[in-house]
């Protein structure tokens, strides 16, 4: 595939599918920032004025978990004002904890889940990232920016941003199309939106990027009918997986990131597989690359590791492969050891994976994630 249209899109954070996921990291975290490794599983569900929460975990849970799921929707924006349903929302919880739970999920540093992870980093872009999805990502979070400075009273919580991105031999051209669907919690025109946010959000999101819009690009707007969010359409954890990753750019593995601690390898094993592939990127080795890492249940090392450089190469995918495989620990029992997966919470505050809950997961180097630091590893595979 060399010359095709990509499409992606990124959701604000009041969506309730990564309302959704903000609340199930909001527990991960709650659990590390106080050192416990309890193999916890955090799932969310929410519709109108109710919200469903199950965790399962080794431990007793540190906090109130009713009142953090109430709080994560009140910071979203959600706030209790006394005239709707998140005057008082709802928090029903399903809990199973004890230490057998523990000791299944951290037991051995093997694989109890199969699972094909993807990576994908490319030349072109300050956080290595594929143009469509990353643009989408800064047109939500720049709506989000624009909202909570009051730029943009009228917007709401819940908004999508989808873009298409033009592409001629894997290499972005054009512009396509931009398409943006807004809450508002006061009556506007379509017309009224799209000049508005176009010049408070989509222009200053794309400007110092490769592609701005151009004269054949299209722009819709469509306003949602009110203020959507969680009483216009329900929420579940792990739903927007593409948002979370590259957008439709590579392939991914089925399995949500949000919601599970870095006992489970369907989690930490995309972030090595990001790293690695922005490791070979930033060593010169492709211009563009894509890591599988393929684990077998009962397994402590990944059965598979391929590189994919779509003919940008500067050697055979599968020497790259053995190159990578040599340089690095892919061990399951490593990988959240030497990235430091287990203390992020609590070094930084008590809060990292929740703010990976929205505008995706990679290409956050504002936030420091330990993925995108590939300095020593570029250096070993040069």
């Amino acid at each position: 595939m060399r010359n095709f249209v990509m499409t992606s899109e990124s959701v604000t954070e009041g969506h309730p599918d990564k309302l959704c996921d903000q609340i199930s990291d909001a527990v991960i975290d709650a659990y590390l920032a106080v050192g416990l490794r309890a193999g916890v599983i955090a799932e969310c569900a929410m519709a109108t004025g109710v919200t469903f929460l199950s965790v399962r975990s080794g431990a007793e849970a540190p906090v109130d978990l009713a009142a953090l799921t109430r709080r994560v929707i009140a910071e979203v924006g959600y706030a209790p004002d006394g005239a709707g349903p998140w005057d008082a929302p709802t928090v029903m919880l399903d809990l199973a904890h004890g230490p057998a739970l523990a000791a299944e999920a951290l037991a051995a540093g093997r694989a109890r889940h199969m699972v094909s992870a993807f990576g994908y980093a490319c030349a072109g872009s300050d956080t290595a990232m594929p143009l469509p999805i990353e643009a989408a990502h800064r047109i939500a979070s720049g709506l989000d920016a624009a909202r909570r400075a009051g730029r943009l009273p009228w917007l709401s919580p819940d908004g999508q941003a989808q873009v298409a991105v033009r592409f001629e031999d894997r290499r972005p051209v054009a512009l396509e199309a931009i398409a943006l669907s807004l809450g508002h919690v006061a009556p506007m025109s379509a017309e009224a939106m799209a000049e508005e946010v176009l010049a408070a959000v989509v222009g200053p999101a794309l400007a110092g990027g490769p592609l701005g819009i151009g004269p054949g690009t299209r722009v819709v707007v469509i306003p949602a009918g009110g203020a959507a969010g969680p009483q216009a359409h329900s929420g579940l954890t792990g739903r927007k997986a593409a948002d979370d990753a590259y957008g439709s750019f590579i392939r991914r593995g089925g399995p949500a990131m949000s919601g599970k601690d870095p006992s489970r390898i369907d989690r930490i094993a995309v972030y090595a597989a990001r790293q690695a592939a922005r490791a070979l990127v930033a060593a010169g080795l492709a211009r563009e690359c894509e890591v599988q890492l393929s684990y077998v249940v009962g397994d402590k090392t990944p059965v598979t590791v391929e590189v994919e450089t779509y003919g940008s190469g500067a050697a055979g995918d599968t020497a790259l492969s053995r190159r990578l495989r040599e340089a690095t620990d892919l061990r399951v029992g490593a990988i959240a050891e030497r990235m430091g997966l287990w203390e992020l919470p609590g070094v930084r505050g008590g809060r990292f994976y929740r703010d990976l809950a929205r505008y995706g997961q990679f290409g956050r180097d504002a936030l420091n994630p330990p993925w995108e630091d590939v300095e020593a590893l570029a250096a070993r595979l040069a």
